[in-house]
């Protein structure tokens, strides 16, 4: 795309003139602006090839022990290429295929090199396969699309939806330990739990989403088997029960996917040691490819650290081991994966919710130090997760794509702590000591065809999906004792004893839990794919069983529910995309519970509905996403002794969202989003038109990157994280203080004896500022301010 800056005048034409324009003009590309540091041949080659947007084959023996100085400015492809490979003797021919390209010898003629057969080859910028991932955009942070469900890869500019994917750079370069750290990039998202180095619950667009909904190579159900292994996270900001189905909670307010590593077509081997806030560790990333055509794969990731954490009598130890491969045939019409994993979390002391005792009284400050931890040195959270995942695709023909996956996990958890109650103003806390095992075993699968056709001037891409999941649980909590403390002062106990109670491996069966679904959807593009109409409908089932402890059947739900959806995607001009859409979410609907006259009762699963509307513009290395929804979300609340499907809320808000580079060796990533969120339908109106618990109505985060231009390698960055202040019972009466948290970090990439080398050093809560974290009842103490240093070593 044509590198330069359109203003807002000229932005808003744009939008006004939109519908008249002409719609049927090819894209074009033309000079774009680089930054890349200097590294070996190929490493550099990489990132041009995937900031170019283009194929690239190389011959791995052409770079081997080659370095490269980068590039910098302002070039056509074809002249980075010839700048990359200035003096090398080496140049980039057109390849047999539409838009690639061969590295070859200067000397070897282009039409030989064009039906060369290279005994090893590597394909940058844009993988193979329908389900390949997108590249990169400008800046490396963020790709220039994602997975939407059962529509497949899309890219961002043709997507009816507010999307965005976080890629592996970003992550490593943040220094990111869970999921909760890479969304702390996004101003729609905030936590609504602790993160304990795993993953955490989330408040977007003021719906809840938790961390069961987070799913793994598209399924459900499997968890979160440690950051290091992530390729990508893809979020999908919003309802979206067409293209994802039902989750095991059900994530109205977004769809958020880990992409797990695959073997690179180049070997692959990287150590890291670092430093987290008091705990020392490493990981070790090995991958490499075999045969004669590289069609097999595998991709090892290891990491284990241990020790204090910044806050007080607080330590973790988090292991985890993942193996990644794949296959494909010669010709690439058939593509298999699978992965497997286990991960170990132990937690002494770890961060807990504080809830409100009543809505009396006004909450008080939290301690001054942001270490304080009230919690009992001896409390405890350990888990344990085993998983296993396999993935198929066949190209039946040019046009069609099967497809099919399938994967388990057992989740194993222990957990003895403080269940802690805010009792008033002066900080007192009464807390019932809890030991609380629990055990999740979960398979989960999908399967599905994606084709195209063409009908008279209509092409249309259709998709038809089946998913399945089947959830075993066992959760046991006994309150052993109830005690006092203080938050300023606290009171620690001895351990309670928790002889003679059933761990997490012999706790019995509590609920069954099966989720069914089929959709289909079809896009259907006219105009050189300028105008994209996407219409669909999914079904979905939900059973659902709960048991006593002693094995006994206490209640049976069974319900389905249809929920459509229609985006229109419209590329008003080369760099513009406007777009609209009317989706549906989906939650368990539940049943009325004891004590009520309808009691046992099942409800229907709750549908929420959204309609969303925004624009997407593309500067050339910059990109911008505004957007406007309103979703509303029925809830089940009590009208006297009958318990219903009779309450509401609704949210309404802006989201703007940047990416990319804004000038040389400057980028920013993040944006502000406005909401207003509302109790619409309460019981006897007393809390209609109050504020949703939990939900601020200004959030901002906004991160910055730059180069200095005297230093090749290095890289200093910022981060400002803003929430407004946010109500926590539905009355209103108790509220949290907004708060401001800074991020700062500086990194140095260099080649230190032909091996690519980079020193990261970041410090999150860089003032050490203590606040509270709102939630559904409950607040959070914010994280001290935690160091973090690493190094990595490419071998």
């Amino acid at each position: 795309m044509n590198h330069r800056f359109t203003p807002p005048r000229t932005l808003l034409c744009c939008l006004a003139l939109a519908p008249a324009m002409a719609l049927a003009a090819p894209l074009s590309a033309g000079v774009r602006h680089y930054d890349i540091p200097a590294g070996t041949l190929d490493q550099v080659l990489n990132r041009y090839a995937s900031e170019a947007n283009v194929l690239l084959t190389i011959d791995s023996k052409l770079t081997a022990g080659r370095a490269s100085p980068g590039l910098h400015g302002d070039y056509p492809l074809a002249a980075g290429f010839s700048a990359i490979l200035a003096g090398s003797g080496l140049d980039a021919a057109p390849g047999a295929i539409r838009g690639s390209y061969v590295l070859r010898a200067a000397s070897v003629d282009t039409s030989a090199a064009e039906g060369a057969v290279l005994p090893a080859v590597k394909v940058n910028g844009q993988a193979s396969g329908p389900n390949a991932l997108p590249v990169p955009y400008a800046g490396g942070q963020v790709a220039t699309g994602g997975r939407v469900g059962l529509l497949g890869n899309r890219d961002v500019m043709d997507t009816p939806f507010n999307t965005v994917s976080y890629t592996r750079q970003l992550i490593q370069d943040q220094q990111a330990y869970s999921v909760t750290d890479v969304l702390a990039n996004n101003p729609s998202v905030r936590i609504l739990y602790p993160d304990n180095d795993g993953s955490t619950d989330f408040t977007i667009r003021g719906n809840k989403v938790s961390q069961l909904d987070i799913a793994y190579d598209g399924l459900y159900g499997i968890g979160t088997p440690g950051i290091e292994s992530i390729e990508r996270i893809e979020v999908l900001i919003g309802a979206n029960a067409l293209l994802n189905g039902l989750g095991p909670i059900g994530g109205v307010g977004a769809y958020i996917n880990q992409v797990p590593k695959r073997a690179l077509e180049d070997p692959l081997a990287q150590v890291s040691f670092g430093y987290i806030g008091g705990q020392f560790g490493g990981s070790v990333d090995v991958g490499r490819r075999f045969g004669d055509d590289r069609q097999f794969g595998i991709r090892f990731n290891g990491a284990y650290r241990d020790g204090d954490t910044e806050a007080d009598n607080q330590s973790r130890r988090v292991g985890t081991a993942t193996l990644a491969m794949d296959w494909r045939s010669p010709d690439n019409h058939v593509r298999l994966s699978t992965n497997f994993g286990y991960r170990e979390n132990d937690n002494d002391s770890p961060a807990r919710t504080l809830y409100m005792y009543s809505s009396t009284f006004r909450i008080p400050a939290p301690p001054s130090d942001p270490k304080s931890n009230w919690q009992n040195a001896w409390s405890y959270d350990n888990t344990r997760t085993t998983f296993a995942t396999a993935r198929g695709e066949v190209d039946i023909t040019p046009d069609m794509t099967a497809y099919a996956a399938i994967g388990g996990s057992e989740f194993r958890e222990e957990q003895l702590f403080a269940n802690s109650f805010l009792m008033n103003s002066a900080g007192a806390v009464g807390q019932n000591q809890v030991y609380w095992p629990l055990y999740r075993n979960t398979i989960s699968g999908e399967t599905g065809v994606r084709g195209t056709l063409q009908t008279g001037p209509v092409k249309h891409n259709w998709s038809f999906a089946l998913s399945g999941l089947r959830e075993n649980n066992g959760i046991v909590a006994t309150t052993l004792e109830t005690t006092y403390t203080n938050l300023y002062h606290p009171v620690f106990i001895p351990q309670p004893g928790i002889a003679g109670l059933a761990d997490s491996d012999n706790v019995p069966r509590t609920t069954e839990t099966e989720l069914y679904g089929i959709a289909f959807a079809d896009t259907m593009s006219v105009l050189h794919d300028r105008v994209q109409l996407t219409v669909g409908l999914r079904e979905q089932g939900v059973s659902a069983k709960n048991y006593s402890t002693t094995g006994v059947q206490t209640s049976n739900y069974d319900k389905t529910a249809l929920t459509p959806a229609v985006g229109l995607n419209l590329r008003a001009t080369e760099d513009l995309s406007l777009y609209a859409n009317y989706i549906e979410g989906l939650q368990q609907g539940g049943q009325a519970p004891v004590g009520y006259s309808n009691a046992g009762q099942s409800f229907a699963p709750f549908v929420s509905k959204q309609y969303e509307i925004g624009a997407k513009y593309d500067f050339g290395r910059f990109m911008t996403t505004l957007s406007a929804y309103q979703i509303t979300t029925p809830n089940a609340q009590a009208d006297d002794l009958t318990y219903g499907v009779n309450g509401e809320q609704r949210t309404r808000g802006l989201e703007l969202n940047t990416y990319g580079e804004i000038a040389r060796g400057v980028r920013l990533l993040g944006g502000a989003a406005l909401m207003d969120a509302r109790q619409t339908s309460t019981a006897n109106g007393a809390n209609d038109g109050k504020r949703v618990t939990g939900t601020a109505r200004f959030q901002l985060n906004l991160g910055a990157e730059w180069d200095p231009f005297f230093l090749p390698g290095l890289t200093v960055s910022g981060r400002v994280i803003y929430t407004g202040s946010e109500y926590i019972d539905a009355g209103n009466q108790q509220s949290v203080p907004a708060w401001t948290r800074y991020d700062a970090g500086v990194r140095y990439q260099t080649v230190i004896a032909g091996h690519q080398t980079a020193f990261r050093f970041n410090v999150e809560n860089l003032t050490n500022r203590s606040y509270w974290i709102g939630g559904q009842g409950f607040v959070m103490q914010s994280r001290p301010r935690t160091f973090l240093v690493s190094v990595s070593l490419a071998l």
